[in-house]
């Protein structure tokens, strides 16, 4: 695949659209596609973080932290994992800590892993992502810090809540969000 050109095509804050010409064992083509970066062509850095945080408190059992979001290019609300875009200059670890007090009002208080580079709809946009585990503690006082734009409810979901939500028919869940969730039913707690 031979990409010839690209030319941006909106002129957003946030997001925008790109047609890339591409030619491919002698086909010629366009392909329109979403990017946040200003210049598609420049190496992937990472755009967001994608926060599994398990709340761990003493006396308590674990339970996963997960938001129920309105979302308005499904027009309704979706179930998710705390995410956000990186700031220039900020590493995945830094990003997950602040995305994480701001959503949820919640402190990370130790990371288990974070993914390579993810992209969850490759054949419509070159956003890309990392997912960091997390373990979380509430605290005292602490309170979300939402934009404006954003109406989001924390919930705090314990395995039988999971198994319950996953088997929702009527549950409407962000991909990556409903993976883990399932990954949790499928393990039989949450660790």
């Amino acid at each position: 695949m031979q990409i010839s050109k690209i030319q941006k095509l909106t002129d957003e804050h946030w997001v925008n659209l790109y047609a890339a010409r591409f030619e491919h064992n002698g086909h010629k083509g366009r392909w329109i596609f979403a990017s946040r970066r200003p210049n598609p062509k420049e190496p992937v850095t990472g755009d967001a973080v994608v926060i599994v945080p398990v709340l761990k408190e003493p006396r308590r059992k674990p339970g996963l932290v997960v938001i129920k979001e309105y979302r308005v290019p499904v027009g309704g609300y979706l179930y998710a994992l705390p995410a956000g875009l990186m700031e220039d200059g900020e590493n995945v670890e830094t990003a997950a800590r602040r995305e994480l007090m701001e959503e949820t009002g919640l402190t990370v208080t130790a990371v288990k892993r974070v993914s390579p580079l993810l992209y969850s709809s490759a054949g419509l946009t070159d956003e890309s992502a990392y997912l960091i585990f997390v373990d979380a503690a509430a605290t005292p006082g602490a309170k979300p810090k939402l934009e404006a734009s954003e109406e989001l409810e924390t919930l705090l979901l314990d395995f039988n809540g999971i198994c319950k939500l996953c088997d929702d028919p009527d549950a409407r869940f962000d991909v990556r969000a409903w993976m883990v969730l399932y990954q949790y039913q499928l393990l039989g707690k949450i660790v």
